[in-house]
C-alpha cells in the first residue's frame, strides 16, 4: 500500500510539472468518458430501467396479431379481451387500458385533460399503491359504482394546490359527479403520454360481445415461473379457438405477447446501435490522442526512466508507475466527464414536452449510482488502455544509448515510432467514421426540412374541441355545431380560411378503417387492408394548404344524405389502383353504401417522419361527424393572436365546451422533428469533438516529430534546404498517415453505416457526397494539423539546431 501511494503522489507531481500536457489529456478524457456516461446513463434509464414496478419482470403486453395484413401490434376488440381474462392459464391478471378524455370542470372555464380508463387490478398487477387515499375495489369496475376518480401527483399539485383534503372530495367530469378516491406517487405515470387520471373501465352489455371494435390496449402479469413461451402457447391456443368460433371478426388473428419493457422501448432502441458506436468511437478517440501524449512525455523521460532501470528498478516498477500516472489522469478526466454529461444530460433534456412525454423513463434520466459506478470503472480502464502503450515502449529501450544520448531519435525508427503512427492512423479513421455517421445524419435532417410535407404550416392555428355524447349523441347536432361554429370563425378579423378535420396531420393520433373492397379487388377476411381514415370539412384543405393532385375537393353539397364520396392521397391510388384511374372508383367500408372517389390530394407526410407516405381516405364531415375535431385556421399574420376570438366563439355556441391543444402547425411539425433533431445534434456533437481530437492528437505526434528532428532539421538548412523543402518534409509525413487512416476509416464506414438506414430519410448510407465531404474536411484539418509544426521547422536557426543536442 505504501508504493502505490507513493506512485500516486509522485505520478501526481509529475502531472502538477507537466501542466499543459496534463491539460490536454485530462480534457481529451473527459470529452470521451462524459461522452459514454452520458449515454450510459440514457441508456439505464430509457431502455434497461424505464420503470420502476415491483412487478416489472412478469409484465407482457397483449396485442392482436395480423401478419397477412401487416398489423403487428393491432388494438384489442372488448369481447376477446374478456375471452383472454376468463380462458388464460398463463396471465395472474390481465388488464384492460382505454385512453380517453375528461373535461372538468369546477363553475369557471372548462378544462379538457386526458386519463385513461382501466379494468379491474391494473394497478395491482403493476404493484403500486396511492401516496394518499387508495385505488379501485374490484366492485368499482361495475355499472353505478365506477364514478371514482385516481389523480395523477402533478395534477393534484397544479389544478387543486395539493390540496391535502382532495381525498373524498367531488369533482365533476363531462358533466358527471365523480369522487376523488386516491392520488399517485410523483413518480408514477403509467400509460405513458400524458395521462392526468383514471377511472374505472366499465363493459356495457353491447360491449362485451363487441369483437370488431379494437381500442383496447391490454397488459398481462404472468404467473410466477411462468416463461413468455409458455404464455405465448397459452394466448396462442385461446387465439385459434376464437378464429374458429369467430371466423368473420377474428379469421387471421393471433396474439402477440411482448414484455413490456420491449413494447415501451421499442421506438428508443431503434437508434441504440447508432448511438452507443458513435460514442465508443469518441472514446477510442480520446483513448488513441492521450496515448500519442503519454508516448511524447515517455520519449522525454527517457534519461530519468534509463536511471532508475540503471539502479536496479524492474521494468513492471517502472510500468507501474507510468500506468499510475495515466490512470490519475483518467480519474481527473472522469471528474471533468460526469461535470459535461451532466451538462449534456441537461441539454438533451430540453427538447419539447410533447415529444419526451411519450418515451418512458425520460423525466428520471440523469447521473445515479450506477452511472457514477460505470463511470469509476471507464475511467479507470480508460486510463489503463491509454498508459499501457506508452509504458511498454518507454520502458523498452538501450540502457547505453538512453544515458549516452539522452534517447533523442528520428521519426520513423523504433516501436516507439511505430506507435505514434498507428495510434494516429487508428484516430483517423475512427473519426472519419463518426464523421461520415454524423454526415449522414445531417443530410437526412436538410432533406427532410426541404421535404413537401403536403401542408402549408405558415401562419396556421390548430385547436381541439370535443362534443359531449350526452347532448350531441346524434350526427345532426354535431353537424350543425361545427357548421355554425365555422361560420362564426370565417367571419373573425384576420382570419384567411379555416376547416375541420378529425386527425390532424403529423399529430399524435389518427384513426384507420379496414375496407372490404377497393375498385374490382374484394378482400378476403382475413386480409383487409386498413387505412388512415380522415373525416374533413370543405374548407379544410385551404386552411391546411395539402394541394389537390386531381378531382374536386368536397363542397357543402356533400351532406349527410347525398352519395357517399371520398378523397384519396396519392398513396392510396398508388397501391390499391396501380395503372388505372382513380377518380370515379369506388371502395367499400364494414357499414353502408360504397364510397366514391372524387379527387387525389398530395401525400402528406406520415406521423414517424419517414419517407414513404401511407395511404389516406378523407371523407366529407357531414357524411361521418365525429364528436371531436381539430379546427384549423389559416391567417394573415400571427396567429396565436386569434386564440381568444376561437374560445369567444365556441364559448358563444356552448359556454361549458373546453378548446384545448392549442398549437401552431409549425409546433406541431417541430415536435415530430425532435427525434431526429436530436439524434442529428448528439451525433453531429459527437462527430465535432471527433474530429477535434483527431487533429489536437496529429498536431502533437508532428509537433514531436519536428523537436525529435531539429538537429537534423539544422544539418538540412545548413547544407542549403530551403524552408520550402522543409515544410515539404514535414507536411508529406504527416499527410501520409492522415491519408492511409482515411483509405482505412472509408472502408470500415462503408461496412458500418449500413445500419443507419432506419434512420435516414431520402438519403442513402452509402452516399457519396457525404464520404467525399467528409474524407475532403478531414485531409483538409490533417493538413492544417501539420502545417502548423511544420511552419516552425521551417524556421530554425541552422546555429541554433546544430547544438540543439
Amino acid at each position: 500500500m505504501d508504493m502505490i501511494w507513493q506512485d500516486l503522489c509522485y505520478g501526481w507531481r509529475m502531472l502538477v510539472k507537466h501542466r499543459g500536457v496534463t491539460a490536454v489529456a485530462v480534457i481529451a478524457m473527459a470529452l470521451g468518458i462524459g461522452a459514454n456516461t452520458m449515454v450510459f446513463s440514457l441508456l439505464v434509464g430509457l431502455v434497461f430501467r424505464p420503470f420502476a414496478f415491483a412487478h416489472q419482470a412478469r409484465l407482457v403486453m397483449l396485442w392482436e396479431h395480423q401478419p397477412e395484413v401487416g398489423i403487428t401490434r393491432g388494438s384489442v376488440a372488448p369481447a376477446n379481451f374478456l375471452d383472454w381474462r376468463e380462458q388464460s392459464r398463463a396471465c395472474e391478471q390481465l388488464v384492460a387500458i382505454s385512453s380517453g378524455s375528461f373535461d372538468l370542470s369546477d363553475g369557471g372555464q372548462p378544462e379538457r385533460f386526458q386519463g385513461y380508463r382501466v379494468s379491474a387490478g391494473f394497478f395491482e398487477a403493476l404493484g403500486v399503491k396511492a401516496a394518499s387515499g387508495r385505488t379501485f375495489a374490484p366492485e368499482e369496475n361495475q355499472p353505478g359504482k365506477h364514478q371514482v376518480v385516481v389523480l395523477k401527483h402533478s395534477l393534484w399539485q397544479s389544478r387543486f394546490g395539493a390540496d391535502p383534503q382532495i381525498v373524498g372530495r367531488a369533482i365533476t367530469l363531462n358533466g358527471q359527479s365523480f369522487t376523488v378516491i386516491g392520488v399517485m406517487p410523483a413518480d408514477f405515470n403509467f400509460p405513458v403520454g400524458g395521462g392526468e387520471m383514471w377511472t374505472p373501465l366499465v363493459f356495457e352489455p353491447r360491449e362485451q360481445t363487441e369483437r370488431g371494435n379494437h381500442y383496447l390496449q391490454v397488459m398481462g402479469l404472468l404467473r410466477p415461473g411462468v416463461t413468455m413461451e409458455q404464455a405465448r402457447a397459452d394466448l396462442g391456443a385461446i387465439a385459434r379457438r376464437a378464429q374458429q368460433e369467430y371466423p368473420e371478426t377474428n379469421s387471421g388473428r393471433t396474439i402477440r405477447v411482448v414484455s413490456l419493457i420491449q413494447d415501451a422501448t421499442r421506438g428508443v432502441r431503434v437508434a441504440v446501435p447508432a448511438l452507443f458506436g458513435s460514442v465508443l468511437f469518441v472514446l477510442l478517440i480520446a483513448c488513441a490522442n492521450v496515448a500519442n501524449l503519454l508516448l511524447v512525455r515517455a520519449a522525454s523521460r527517457q534519461r530519468e526512466i534509463a536511471i532508475r532501470l540503471a539502479l536496479g528498478a524492474s521494468r513492471f516498477r517502472v510500468m507501474r508507475q507510468l500506468l499510475t500516472e495515466s490512470v490519475l489522469l483518467a480519474v481527473l478526466g472522469g471528474v471533468l466527464g460526469v461535470l459535461l454529461s451532466v451538462w449534456g444530460l441537461d441539454a438533451i433534456r430540453g427538447v419539447p414536452k410533447d415529444f419526451s412525454k411519450f418515451i418512458p423513463g425520460w423525466e428520471k434520466t440523469g447521473i445515479d449510482q450506477t452511472a457514477l459506478a460505470f463511470t469509476l470503472v471507464l475511467s479507470v480502464v480508460t486510463g489503463l488502455l491509454c498508459g499501457l502503450i506508452p509504458a511498454r515502449t518507454g520502458t523498452k529501450l538501450s540502457l547505453n544509448e538512453a544515458l549516452k544520448e539522452g534517447g533523442q531519435g528520428a521519426l520513423g525508427t523504433g516501436s516507439r515510432h511505430r506507435a505514434h503512427r498507428l495510434l494516429v492512423v487508428s484516430e483517423v479513421a475512427l473519426s472519419l467514421v463518426l464523421l461520415v455517421g454524423a454526415g449522414l445524419m445531417i443530410r437526412s435532417f436538410v432533406e427532410l426540412l426541404r421535404a413537401d410535407f403536403g401542408v402549408n404550416p405558415a401562419n396556421v392555428l390548430t385547436l381541439q374541441v370535443s362534443l359531449p355524447g350526452e347532448r350531441y349523441s346524434a350526427d345532426q347536432p354535431r353537424i350543425n355545431f361545427y357548421q355554425a361554429l365555422l361560420g362564426r370563425l370565417a367571419g373573425l378579423p384576420g382570419v384567411l380560411n379555416v376547416g375541420a378535420v378529425g386527425t390532424l396531420p403529423m399529430g399524435y393520433n389518427y384513426q384507420s378503417r379496414s375496407f372490404l373492397s377497393i375498385g374490382q379487388t374484394v378482400f378476403p377476411a382475413n386480409r383487409r387492408p386498413s387505412v388512415t381514415w380522415r373525416v374533413a370539412t370543405p374548407g379544410y384543405f385551404d386552411a391546411i394548404g395539402t394541394p389537390l393532385r386531381q378531382g374536386r375537393r368536397f363542397t357543402e353539397q356533400d351532406r349527410a344524405g347525398a352519395p357517399r364520396v371520398a378523397l384519396v392521397n396519392e398513396a392510396f391510388a398508388r397501391e390499391f389502383l396501380p395503372n388505372q384511374a382513380a377518380l370515379g372508383q369506388r371502395f367499400k367500408c364494414d357499414d353502408g353504401d360504397p364510397f366514391q372517389i372524387i379527387g387525389v390530394l398530395a401525400n402528406v407526410m406520415n406521423d414517424d417522419m419517414e419517407a414513404r407516405a401511407e395511404p389516406e381516405v378523407y371523407v366529407p364531415y357531414a357524411q361521418d361527424a365525429w364528436r371531436t375535431v381539430y379546427l384549423v385556421v389559416r391567417a394573415n399574420s400571427n396567429p396565436t393572436a386569434l386564440t381568444s376570438g376561437v374560445r369567444r366563439e365556441v364559448s358563444a355556441l356552448d359556454p361549458v365546451l373546453p378548446v384545448f391543444n392549442v398549437k401552431l402547425m409549425g409546433q406541431v411539425i417541430d415536435e415530430r422533428l425532435s427525434p431526429k433533431r436530436m439524434a442529428t445534434l448528439v451525433l453531429g456533437g459527437f462527430a465535432l469533438i471527433a474530429l477535434l481530437l483527431a487533429a489536437v492528437g496529429i498536431y502533437a505526434v508532428m509537433a514531436y516529430a519536428v523537436t525529435e528532428r531539429t538537429h537534423e532539421i539544422g544539418i538540412r538548412l545548413a547544407l542549403g534546404a530551403q524552408s520550402r523543402d522543409v515544410l515539404k518534409l514535414v507536411i508529406s509525413q504527416g499527410l501520409k498517415l492522415a491519408l492511409i487512416g482515411v483509405i482505412i476509416g472509408s472502408a470500415a464506414a462503408f461496412a458500418l453505416t449500413r445500419v443507419m438506414s432506419s434512420l435516414l430519410y431520402s438519403v442513402s448510407p452509402l452516399d457519396p457526397l457525404t464520404f467525399t465531404v467528409v474524407a475532403l474536411t478531414l485531409t483538409v484539418v490533417a493538413l492544417l494539423a501539420c502545417w502548423l509544426p511544420a511552419r516552425r521547422a521551417a524556421k530554425v536557426d541552422p546555429m541554433v539546431a546544430l547544438r540543439y543536442e
